[in-house]
């Protein structure tokens, strides 16, 4: 067996930062391969990655290629399990053994993979390497459910906004989540904002402009802002598979009330997205062609004689100049918001109080038979039946609260005060605020005809 062309393959799933472990594994093929006579070409060390899951291990592909291409005749692992975890890759390793007379040997001996006792002894190493990765998998599961139900937060990378501290707890110290500045103040600031009528674009570009970034150094972008305001963990909320349990032993950075009314504006069916540029127009995608119902979209001349207009892409049958059309729109908006009324722009609060005391009430009830259940009081079906039913009616309890939540885009400039809050606000707030209050369609006037007010119709939302 001397003479080959060996290369070591290194892999641990989890490491401390120092690399160690992978270290000692090289250290011991290698010296297996010196008692075998056989030549290093290569090492191919996966570290800190994970042989059971579907994400690529790239030395190890790197080293596949290298044994197809005929680079190396030997593999030298510390075992079969640092190898692969899963029987599917086992056996196209031994696949490519039997196509290259590829060799495997292990620190604790030699797998010869060319006989059948050898296939076997791999195949069963391989078999036990996997049964103890779902092992693993289901006590890491059990134990995530075990920590959320128990209202701690002591597993998994820290949210944006939080870190990890030892605290003590009935005499064990546990790395609970504790608030970590200056993101919190950001996350605060955000469902401030989002509950104040701005969007999640303005609030990502300060964010930007102040350096902020996320856990992995990347850009806080719109769309990743917005599922981050989503979390329950946030407003300590503690969850398991979507399902909400109760309060958590973490502090919140927001309250109950305020995240549910964040969750009414980002779930709002009408909710407009915008993805690209930031728009530069009052009624840029908003204003609807009278002649074929197409969105309008911007015409900016480029000559200087001839003023920014709005134009049918589809038809470019109406094309109207801009200033004017704004112009109405903005009266219009303006002497609807100082007269509005208050049940458009805002809800009865007792109302919406109701529903999350009606809401609250429901999870009571579920933890309560949880503890019933733990208490032996009651037995697994019963747990199951009242849990079902519980459940079902948490969703409409949830439904209810959103639907009474207030909105912000309207709400804060409405009354006495519209002009001058309306003056205020910014671009896309203004357009939050025509999407949510009406439709704006250009109408057809004929050819040579001059605009009048009458040629913009504005169909109010129920």
């Amino acid at each position: 067996m001397t003479g080959k062309r060996a290369g070591i393959y290194a892999r641990i799933s989890q490491d401390d930062g120092t690399a160690l472990g992978v270290g000692r594994q090289v250290d011991d093929c290698t010296a297996e391969a010196e008692r075998r006579g056989w030549t290093i070409v290569d090492e191919y060390v996966d570290n800190n990655v994970s042989a059971s899951k579907t994400k690529p291990r790239p030395e190890y592909t790197r080293m596949i290629d290298d044994a197809e291409q005929g680079r190396i005749d030997a593999v030298i692992c510390w075992d079969v399990d640092r190898l692969t975890r899963k029987p599917a890759e086992l056996e196209s390793f031994i696949d490519l053994a039997d196509r290259h007379g590829l060799s495997l040997a292990s620190v604790g001996g030699e797998i010869d993979l060319a006989t059948p006792q050898g296939r076997l002894t791999a195949r069963i190493k391989g078999s036990v390497a996997r049964h103890e990765a779902e092992q693993m998998g289901r006590r890491i599961a059990r134990k995530a459910e075990q920590t959320a139900r128990e209202g701690l937060s002591t597993i998994g990378p820290a949210p944006f906004g939080y870190e990890r501290r030892e605290v003590d707890r009935n005499g064990s110290r546990l790395k609970m989540l504790t608030p970590l500045e200056p993101e919190a103040g950001w996350i605060r600031d955000a469902y401030r904002r989002l509950l104040d009528g701005d969007t999640l674009r303005q609030i990502s570009l300060d964010m930007k402009a102040a350096g902020v970034t996320g856990k992995r150094g990347q850009q806080v972008q719109g769309a990743m802002l917005g599922h981050m305001l989503r979390r329950p963990v946030y407003a300590g909320i503690r969850t398991y598979h979507g399902e909400r349990l109760g309060p958590g032993e973490w502090e919140a950075l927001v309250d109950a009330d305020a995240f549910d009314r964040a969750q009414a504006i980002l779930e709002s069916p009408g909710r407009f997205h915008t993805r690209g540029t930031a728009p530069r127009y009052l009624l840029s995608g908003i204003a609807k062609c009278g002649h074929c119902g197409a969105a309008m979209r911007p015409k900016i001349a480029k000559s200087y004689n001839r003023a920014p207009a709005y134009t049918c892409p589809d038809c470019t049958r109406i094309t109207r100049v801009m200033r004017p059309v704004d112009m109405v729109v903005e009266a219009v908006i303006v002497a609807r918001l100082e007269t509005l009324d208050l049940d458009l722009a805002d809800v009865d609060p007792g109302e919406h109080q109701a529903a999350r005391e009606a809401r609250d009430a429901l999870t009571a009830r579920l933890d309560t038979a949880a503890d019933e259940y733990a208490a032996g009081n009651i037995n697994a079906r019963q747990l199951a039946r009242i849990t079902e039913t519980l459940e079902a009616e948490l969703v409409s309890a949830d439904r209810l609260v959103a639907s009474t939540a207030p909105n912000p885009a309207v709400a804060n400039v409405t009354g006495e005060g519209a002009s001058a809050a309306w003056d205020a606000s910014p671009l896309e707030q203004k357009r939050a605020i025509i999407r949510a209050l009406c439709d704006v369609t250009v109408l057809p006037s004929g050819p040579g005809q001059r605009f009048k007010p009458e040629d913009v119709r504005i169909d109010w939302k129920a």
